[in-house]
Parts: structure tokens; C-alpha cells; sequence
């Protein structure tokens, strides 16, 4: 009978603990997407170090939120810090493979730097991941317009429009 009581308050402060930690958790999230939705106005009126700043804050709160990273990395690229947004990008990766606009993010930070035949690839892989591939092909249009290619160049340009105005960003 002990034994069996001992099991029972064994489970229920499992119980207890995994719930207070799922509700903190919780909010720690909710802190974190309101901080991101603050960055996002600031990124958005050009304020990129303080955007910086509270998604900093942001990831504190929840380092396993993808998104925070990627605004982090477009961020970061806004205020030229390639390595910076790389690091941001490839955080975004790492938890969540499949996340189009980080992928995104990375074949720009190529372009930047200079290695087209890189931006080049990531962006067409980006592509294959991303249902709203606007910004994607417009990033495309960049890299090809910069090669010389401009058939290539106006192709990717009018594809981004066109996605665009279909509603897929």
C-alpha cells in the first residue's frame, strides 16, 4: 500500500511540475511574440538597432522560436552585419529546417558579399521550400541582374510580381 502511494505522489509531482513548466513556457512565447511584433514595427520604420535589441531581448525569453531568429538575421542585413545574420539565418535553420524566408535570408547575405553562384544556389533551393516565393524571386532578379543575365533577371522580377500580387509574399 505505501509503495503504491509513494508511486501515486510520484506521478502527480511529475504532473505538476510539467505543467507549470509548459505554462511557463507559455509565457515566455507570449513574451517573446510581442516583443517580435514591437521589432517588427521599429525594423519597419527603419530602426533596426533598437528592433535588434528587443529581439535579443526576445530570444532570452525563447530561444526556440524561429521567426525571432529570422528577423534577427534580416535585421542584421539591414545594418550590414553579414556574419551576424548568417549566424541568425542558420539559428533559424537549425530549428526549423524547412523555414523559407531564413533560407531566403541567406542566399541575400551571399548576394551581398559578393558570391552570386552561391546566392544563386540557396536561392533556387529556396524556392523548393517556399509556397510565397516572392521575395525569393525577387532576391533572384538581384543575383542575375548583377551576373549580366538579364533575361534570367526580368524573368525572376516579373515572377515576384506576379506571386506578389496573388498574395503569396
Amino acid at each position: 500500500m505505501a509503495g503504491k502511494l509513494i508511486i501515486q505522489f510520484s506521478l502527480l509531482a511529475c504532473l505538476i511540475f510539467s505543467l507549470s513548466f509548459s505554462a511557463g513556457a507559455a509565457e515566455d512565447r507570449q513574451k517573446a511574440s510581442s516583443l517580435l511584433k514591437e521589432a517588427v514595427v521599429l525594423y519597419e520604420k527603419g530602426n533596426y538597432d533598437r528592433a535588434a535589441e528587443l529581439l535579443a531581448e526576445a530570444i532570452k525569453a525563447d530561444a526556440n522560436y524561429p521567426e525571432l531568429h529570422d528577423q534577427l538575421g534580416y535585421t542584421l542585413l539591414k545594418k550590414k552585419d553579414f556574419d551576424g545574420a548568417t549566424n541568425s539565418f542558420n539559428t533559424a535553420l537549425k530549428i526549423n529546417p524547412r523555414f523559407r524566408t531564413s533560407r531566403t535570408g541567406i542566399g541575400l547575405v551571399q548576394y551581398h558579399k559578393g558570391d552570386l553562384k552561391g546566392a544563386e544556389e540557396t536561392l533556387k533551393e529556396a524556392l523548393t521550400l517556399n509556397p510565397y516565393p516572392a521575395m525569393t524571386h525577387y532576391a533572384l532578379g538581384l543575383v542575375y541582374e548583377k551576373s549580366g543575365d538579364y533575361e534570367k533577371s526580368i524573368h525572376h522580377f516579373k515572377e515576384g510580381i506576379r506571386t506578389f500580387k496573388g498574395g503569396k509574399r
